[in-house]
């Protein structure tokens, strides 16, 4: 019998938190879509260049502007309807395959978790926990479950996750102008398998 290049029990398993809206989830589009709708204006995600839409200059009155997006965002069905971001689902069954283990850590509401939940079941994406927690607070709950590497599109959180964890952002049109000091930058989800296929050989 050939002799086994890592010996059983030396590879343990390690802990993957991906985060879900921009990564898994692909929910820009239907915000363009009710975007148009409410106020009659086209815009792509593709122009998009902040990951805070609040940002956006679209000549549009703040006040009705910022509560339009509060109830888009507030709206369950705005994800049960969303398809998966390209590459996500393949990508996912690779990460899998080669031994992480993957939650979600997300900052959606707690009262979008039902919904979250039947997204990714439908989606047979199969997540073991997910973590819903507040904008800014990702870094605290990863370093409370143990993360060993994160997956993200917003960079502020990023960054903040490459405090306690390797962190990796996932490319975008809304992030790319944002300084990275710590976190590394992927430029698909074909990449981010690759690289993190080749950090989970060497554990």
């Amino acid at each position: 019998m050939a002799e086994l290049s890592h010996p059983l029990g030396i590879l343990r398993l390690v802990l993957l938190a991906l985060d879900l809206d921009g990564v898994l989830c692909d929910i820009g589009p239907s915000v363009a879509s009710r975007l148009a709708n409410r106020f009659g204006v086209a815009s792509h995600p593709s122009t998009w260049r902040s990951y805070d839409l609040r940002l956006l200059q679209l000549g549009l009155p703040e006040a009705p502007f910022h509560a339009f997006l509060d109830e888009t965002f507030a709206d369950p069905h705005l994800y049960t309807e969303a398809p998966l971001v390209a590459g996500a689902a393949v990508g996912v069954a690779a990460l899998r395959a080669a031994g992480w283990r993957l939650v979600g850590i997300t900052a959606r509401a707690p009262h979008l978790a039902e919904a979250t939940t039947s997204w990714l079941a439908r989606h047979h994406l199969g997540l073991e926990s997910v973590h819903h927690t507040r904008v800014g607070a990702k870094a605290d709950t990863a370093r409370r479950l143990g993360v060993d590497a994160s997956v993200e599109d917003n960079p502020a959180e990023a960054e903040s996750l490459a405090r306690v964890c390797q962190s990796w952002l996932l490319d975008r049109p809304y992030n790319r102008e944002y300084p990275l000091q710590h976190c590394r930058r992927v430029a698909s989800w074909d990449d981010a398998v690759g690289r993190l296929c080749q950090l989970r050989l060497f554990a």
